[in-house]
């Protein structure tokens, strides 16, 4: 009786794992071109690093716009684990023109970069079978700086 109900076990986690597959996308492979019809294609998000492997969770992204002017939502897992992803996006995010804003070294870490009117928010957990999960935001930051002011 333990046996099939292990084996059992082992069947739905591997359902399971496979039903996640089908949901995401090869970030890496639309970026060299080998999957040109994918909606998840690199080409659009010329203005933010990604790392190589990555793998777009299409269900929970949200992208508005094109090019360096997209907004919304880019979800992805990466191989790196959460201290390697935290360190680089530190590391590359200055690269393609945003400036460090603050950063939260935590369970949930979160990384926050301007860039001209945009501003990144980066949170990066680390998942259950290694590597991170990576929820990249991307808004519009306020016209005036100054802020409301203050009654």
């Amino acid at each position: 009786m333990i046996k099939k109900c292990g084996k059992i076990t082992g069947y739905v986690i591997s359902a399971g794992i496979l039903a996640a597959c089908a949901q995401t996308a090869d970030l890496q492979a639309t970026a060299t071109g080998k999957d040109q019809a994918a909606p998840s294609s690199l080409a659009q998000f010329t203005d933010i690093p990604v790392p190589a492997g990555a793998t777009m969770n299409m269900e929970r992204s949200l992208i508005l716009g094109q090019r360096e002017t997209w907004i919304g939502r880019l979800v992805f897992t990466t191989s790196l684990d959460a201290q390697q992803a935290f360190a680089f996006f530190g590391r590359e995010m200055p690269g393609f023109g945003w400036r460090e804003i603050t950063q939260v070294r935590a369970r949930t870490s979160i990384l926050t970069f301007t860039r001209n009117n945009r501003a990144a928010t980066i949170q990066i957990d680390a998942t259950t079978l290694g590597g991170a999960a990576v929820d990249f935001t991307v808004s519009p930051t306020r016209a005036d700086t100054a802020g409301p002011a203050m009654r």
